[in-house]
C-alpha cells in the first residue's frame, strides 16, 4: 500500500526522496513476490490438510486393530470360560476321571482344581435371558 501510494504521488508530479523512488522502482519485484508467496501459502496449506487426513487416516486405521485385538482378547476368554465351564458338568468329570471319550485321563486332585477355577472365572449364566 505504501508502494502503491508513493506510485501515485510520482504520477501526481510530487516530488519523492531517493529511497522513495528506489521503492517505486521495485513495485514490480514486490508485487511478484507477493503473488509467489501466497501460492507458496496455498502449497502448504495444501500440505498441511494432506497430513491431517493422512494423520486422520492412520488413527482410524490404528483403533480399528485395537478393536480387532480386543474383539480377539475377548473371544479367546469366552473360548477359555466355554471350556471351563464344561467341567463342571459331572459327564465331562467322568470322562476325565476314566480318560474316556476322547479326554485325557486327569487325576481328581487336578480335575477338582480345574473345576474350583472354573467356578470362580466363570460368572452363573442366566438361561432365562
Amino acid at each position: 500500500l505504501k508502494l502503491e501510494d508513493y506510485k501515485d504521488r510520482l504520477k501526481k508530479g510530487e516530488a519523492l526522496n531517493q529511497d522513495q523512488l528506489e521503492a517505486v522502482e521495485k513495485y514490480d519485484e514486490v508485487v511478484h513476490n507477493l503473488e509467489f508467496a501466497k501460492e507458496l501459502q496455498k502449497t502448504f496449506s495444501g500440505l498441511s490438510q494432506d497430513l491431517l487426513k493422512a494423520q486422520r487416516k492412520a488413527q482410524r486405521r490404528e483403533s480399528l486393530l485395537k478393536l480387532e485385538a480386543e474383539k480377539k482378547k475377548l473371544r479367546t476368554i469366552l473360548q477359555v470360560q466355554y471350556v471351563l465351564q464344561n467341567f463342571t458338568q459331572e459327564h465331562v468329570q467322568k470322562d476325565f476321571k476314566g480318560g474316556v471319550n476322547g479326554a485325557i485321563y486327569l487325576p481328581s486332585k487336578e480335575l477338582d482344581y480345574l473345576i474350583r477355577f472354573a467356578k470362580l472365572t466363570c460368572p452363573e449364566r442366566n438361561e432365562n435371558l
